[in-house]
């Protein structure tokens, strides 16, 4: 019998924890919900890191995490990555991958990537080639359903290959959980379409709790007249061409000014949650808000922080007006709660990468995401591989699994739902909320899901879109849950009922899920 760990999710964590894992020894099956290394927030991503490095130590870094979070952030977890994110950034760049890193507390894996769109995806390239070189088996378009649990903890996982509609079990000796946060509960995100809070759901089925739910990063600028696609803008960008109002007047810079940042290019990584909510409570009193591009010169487009923040390559005749843009939802910093080793509450159970809570506290600072998910999946991938015992079976075809809503000829198309349940939640989940909205978007979405009725399933995708249901169901109410619990406004969350920043609130909150009703109270943080 060999030591078998499954890792659930193919994007930067997953792929780092599934190399890790091989190379102390352990046999891998990696379960990618589409191709490996494709559609995750890591290529999507610009590609950019910030860690303790040359002139920026570690209790720099931790200083800087900590200071933008708000002061919640776990400081168990917040040292572990203060303190090892360098070398695990050296680690990866040991294995092969393109990892460059200087001396101001900066990195960039952007030198192998295929666009300047995409600036993470020659990193999870890298990794995905090395995982295969190292010995792990992926499995594309598999989607996980359920973890089996024994009297001793983990034992496994179920997943569909939702191509083929065939079901698949398989035992491990551990499982980690990589599949990265819930930013498809929202119409307006940057995310890739496949994150449907699968892990969230997955965790809570386990009788494990989630924290930090309601401290979700809105980018602060994104595309939003049509014909652009729904991405993020860079607030850098505000150093070389103005964002103004409808009467042109350049009231974003003056916000950001005044608030203490030098420059658009600081706030970009320490104010994203103030601007975000500025933005939001502006478009909630019907104001607009107009980046002007045709302000943008050749000489402005051949400078590196132009492009990086732009991210889109747009033509000469598409910049001879201003662009509508407002906040785009980012980044989950909330999560199931890990240790150092990304061990969770479950034994035999890991976690890593967006999917966890903890490191970010309130709000994220800039670059901080990639450093976590390879800090975070190197050590869980080490960690499950170490611990685990080894076990025996085969994976194995099993009957389809009941899916959140049954399926019938002639039921709702399952795109149609998926886009009504993402209505609900873009109207109460932003980043300006208030209780009444908080308790209208419970209650919707209860009546959404006793009035959705039976899917139909045509096609493969049909099904996927199935299957990733109650992971986007799951996760709208645990944030809905935590964002009404929270009765003041610190970072990325903000009440307009409760406007300011609380002490007594300097606590997580953990959501638990029973017999389908959830639960929300208040507990201590690791200081």
């Amino acid at each position: 019998m060999k030591k078998r760990v499954i890792v659930i999710g193919a994007g930067g964590a997953g792929l780092t924890a599934a190399v890790a894992a091989a190379k102390e020894g352990a046999e891998v099956i990696l379960l990618a919900k589409t191709g490996p290394g494709n559609a995750n927030c890591t290529a999507y991503s610009g590609g950019f890191f910030s860690l303790a490095s040359g002139s920026v130590s570690p209790e720099d870094h931790l200083r800087q995490v900590l200071e933008t979070g708000r002061e919640v952030s776990d400081g168990n977890l917040l040292r572990t990555l203060a303190f090892e994110c360098e070398g695990a950034l050296r680690t990866l760049h040991s294995w092969g991958v393109a990892i460059q890193i200087n001396n101001s507390g900066r990195g960039s894996v952007r030198k192998s990537a295929p666009s300047e769109i995409m600036g993470g995806a020659g990193m999870t390239g890298e990794l995905t080639r090395i995982a295969k070189a190292e010995g792990v088996s992926i499995l594309p378009d598999c989607a996980a359903t359920r973890l089996l649990i024994g009297e001793k903890g983990v034992e496994g996982a179920e997943w569909v290959e939702w191509k083929t509609g065939k079901a698949r079990s398989c035992s491990a000796s551990a499982v980690i959980l990589a599949t990265g946060g819930g930013g498809r509960i929202y119409t307006r995100t940057d995310n890739p379409a496949r994150m449907t809070g699968d892990g969230y759901s997955l965790a809570l089925e386990s009788g494990l709790g989630l924290v930090d739910m309601e401290y979700v990063q809105f980018y602060p600028l994104g595309w939003k007249t049509p014909g652009y696609p729904v991405w993020m803008v860079g607030l850098t960008i505000l150093d070389y061409i103005p964002v103004t109002d409808g009467a042109g007047r350049e009231f974003l810079k003056e916000a950001i000014l005044s608030w203490g940042f030098s420059s658009g290019k600081e706030a970009n990584y320490f104010g994203r949650d103030k601007t975000a909510i500025f933005l939001s409570r502006h478009e909630k009193n019907g104001e607009k808000a107009f980046l002007h591009i045709e302000k943008l010169s050749e000489e402005m487009l051949s400078n590196p922080d132009v492009r990086s923040s732009i991210m889109l390559d747009i033509p000469a005749h598409r910049r001879n007006a201003p662009v509508e843009v407002s906040p785009v939802q980012h980044y989950f910093s909330g999560g199931i709660p890990i240790d150092g080793e990304g061990r969770t509450d479950l034994p035999g159970l890991y976690a890593c990468g967006e999917v966890t809570g903890g490191v970010d506290g309130a709000s994220r600072m800039g670059g901080n995401a990639l450093t976590n998910i390879v800090t975070f999946g190197l050590r869980a991938g080490r960690a499950a591989a170490a611990e685990a015992v080894p076990c025996g079976g085969e994976m194995s075809q099993i009957a389809m699994p009941t899916l959140y809503f049954p399926v019938r000829e002639g039921g709702t198309s399952p795109s149609e739902a998926r886009e009504r349940l993402r209505a609900i939640s873009s109207k109460s989940l932003g980043p300006c909320r208030n209780a009444g909205e908080l308790r209208s978007c419970i209650e919707e979405i209860g009546e959404w899901k006793s009035g959705t009725g039976p899917l139909a399933v045509k096609t493969p995708l049909d099904l996927l879109h199935a299957l990733e249901m109650k992971g986007l169901a799951v996760t709208a109410q645990a944030v809905a849950a935590g964002a009404l619990t929270r009765e003041e406004s610190r970072g990325v969350h903000f009440r307009e009922d409760f406007p300011e920043e609380c002490p007594g609130w300097k606590k997580r909150i953990r959501i638990s899920l029973e017999k389908d009703t959830f639960s929300a109270v208040r507990e201590d943080i690791h200081s």
